[in-house]
């Protein structure tokens, strides 16, 4: 939608999130680039946001960063909180 920028938030239920995002674009243009699930959501939010500080779009959870880069950031907390090792983006996706 916007190259170069990404949003970097929480949801309880991804469907839910995507419909509002896309309720204030005509085009229904958003989408996920990646998701996780975390026992602890917000924590895990807040360690992201704090991580990408220098890159914040000022009062938002807009970044100005490639979406591909804040994803290997959550890839990243993912392993560390879980340890999980496994590569792919199917955890957490919207489909389920």
């Amino acid at each position: 939608m916007w190259p170069g920028r990404c949003k970097v938030g929480l949801a309880k239920d991804l469907n839910n999130r995507l419909r509002q995002m896309n309720t204030n674009d005509p085009e229904r243009a958003y989408a996920f680039h990646e998701t996780r699930r975390f026992d602890d959501r917000k924590q895990a939010e807040a360690v992201l946001h704090e991580l990408l500080a220098g890159y914040r779009i000022a009062g938002t959870e807009w970044f100005d960063l490639h979406p591909e880069d804040a994803a290997s950031l959550l890839r990243g907390l993912h392993r560390r909180t879980t340890g999980d090792g496994r590569s792919g983006s199917d955890e957490g996706s919207p489909d389920e």
